[in-house]
């Protein structure tokens, strides 16, 4: 059994062991919980997306995406070029 000590400021550091399993370089970011009983803390790893970026993983836009790597498997696809692109903008 690991163990990990807690400074007086809440810092801790999480075993190198921990750290490879997890995949975790550099810093990280945790959501933090208390087990229902109150004995046990849980961390776990998570990527924070700013709002503005949110609609990207929204069930809609996974959705489009799902779709759209079909169409691309079978050869559904057609290729714009930039001239093309800026009027469709227009």
């Amino acid at each position: 059994m690991k163990t990990v000590m807690m400074a007086d400021n809440g810092r801790m550091t999480l075993p190198a062991e921990a750290r490879q399993r997890l995949r975790l370089r550099g810093e990280a970011e945790f959501e933090v919980e208390v087990d229902e009983a109150g004995d046990a803390l849980i961390l776990r790893p998570v990527i924070v997306v700013l709002r503005e970026d949110a609609w990207a993983y929204t069930p809609e836009h996974r959705e489009l995406l799902v779709h759209a790597h079909a169409d691309s498997r079978e050869g559904r696809v057609h290729r714009l070029t930039e001239s093309e692109l800026t009027e469709l903008a227009d």
